[in-house]
């Protein structure tokens, strides 16, 4: 095709998150339609002949977290204008990342969640909303993986509505899926059905909501004392870690809860077939969740809250509260064999990859000849 692609993220490689995953796939199924393709990523340390490293800020001036670097990387690509003036079509994986590259001739701006409290309750909360609305309203096209970013750019458009179609002219829903010859019930892993897992697979951070499992679980532990709380996922945010290490110990759960660390996605359907029942206890900012429907997939019932774009999902869903996510978690317990295998049915027959590589096919081919 001669089509030359090029991908504006923060983070692609080492994969060890629902975002990485998602541009692994996109990545593997414009390559089998023949695009070239490049990642415009920072620099981590990993070298890859699609990798594009834009520089970081120096160890020294790496103050603030997270947040610092996102605006630190949006400056410095701008030292690979020239690069990205010549590529075909920009896929910019996050709203924010549209703002250096606004001037392009052709962008699609990809949504994996609003990216905000809502309503926004601080100053970076409430840019992060303008420039999502700058993106929205400036970006030739965009994809959004959930009904929550339209309803919050003023589009009435309810949960599970319009999926996989053109929402507004060159805006699209298409709401993440999954892999369900690789995610699918397994035997599991013996020393881990030992401990009848209630599975948290999120890495932590405080929008993920560690905290309201662990406050749930504490709750059901009472009703199920056989039951243990596994957390597999990477430390993002080690202020926060040390916050839950406390929790667990003032919910004298120390026996009880279990963080295995960051599992590669691939190794994960066994993690998930071990598990009893999975809590997606999000605060805010999630799209449509990658780790509730390859938890789905292998037939395990799935709680979650309704943050984000999580009611776009057949998952059981909780109010943002732990006795709310306590009382779903009680209901879900005794039927968790009726609700998994319900909830992977719904998996396979909406949520597929095959639908999805369909769709971003015919997005992208449009993106590309629509003048």
């Amino acid at each position: 095709m001669g089509k030359r692609i090029a991908h504006i993220t923060t983070d692609y490689k080492p994969i060890f998150g629902g975002a990485e995953t998602y541009l692994a796939n996109l990545f593997q199924t414009l390559e089998s339609a023949g695009y070239s393709q490049r990642v415009y990523q920072r620099d981590m340390g990993v070298k890859s002949e699609e990798l594009v490293l834009v520089p970081r800020l120096p160890e020294i001036l790496r103050v603030g977290g997270r947040g610092s670097e996102l605006w630190a990387y949006n400056a410095l690509l701008m030292t690979k204008a020239r690069e990205l003036a010549n590529e075909d079509l920009l896929i910019v994986h996050y709203p924010l990342q549209f703002l250096p590259v606004f001037w392009h001739k052709r962008t699609l701006v990809l949504s994996h969640g609003v990216e905000w409290h809502q309503p926004p309750v601080s100053f970076n909360h409430k840019l992060k909303m303008r420039v999502a609305r700058f993106a929205f309203d400036r970006a030739k096209f965009l994809v959004a993986n959930d009904t929550n970013l339209f309803r919050e750019m003023g589009v009435d458009l309810q949960p599970k509505e319009k999926m996989f179609e053109e929402v507004l002219p060159n805006k699209w829903f298409l709401p993440n899926c999954v892999d369900t010859d690789s995610f699918r019930p397994n035997a599991g892993l013996d020393g881990l059905r030992a401990l009848n897992p209630i599975l948290v697979p999120r890495n932590l951070s405080y929008g993920r909501g560690i905290h309201l499992a662990l406050e749930a679980f504490a709750l059901f532990n009472r009703d199920y004392p056989a039951t243990n709380l596994v957390i597999t996922g990477d430390i993002i945010d080690h202020g926060y870690f040390r916050r839950v290490l406390a929790l667990v110990k003032q919910l004298k759960l120390s026996a009880k809860v279990f963080f295995l660390g960051g599992v590669p996605w691939r190794e994960m359907p066994p993690v998930y077939a071990s598990a009893q029942m999975t809590i997606i206890p999000t605060l805010f900012s999630e799209g449509t969740s990658l780790s509730a429907l390859e938890s789905m997939a292998c037939g395990v019932a799935t709680v979650s809250t309704n943050a984000g774009g999580l009611p776009d999902l057949p998952t059981v869903l909780a109010e943002i509260e732990s006795k709310s996510l306590y009382r779903q978690m009680l209901k879900v317990y005794d039927e968790r064999g009726i609700i998994g295998e319900s909830q992977r049915r719904e998996v396979v027959e909406y949520y597929n990859l095959g639908r999805w590589q369909r769709s971003w096919t015919e997005i992208v081919a449009k993106a590309l000849t629509e003048e």
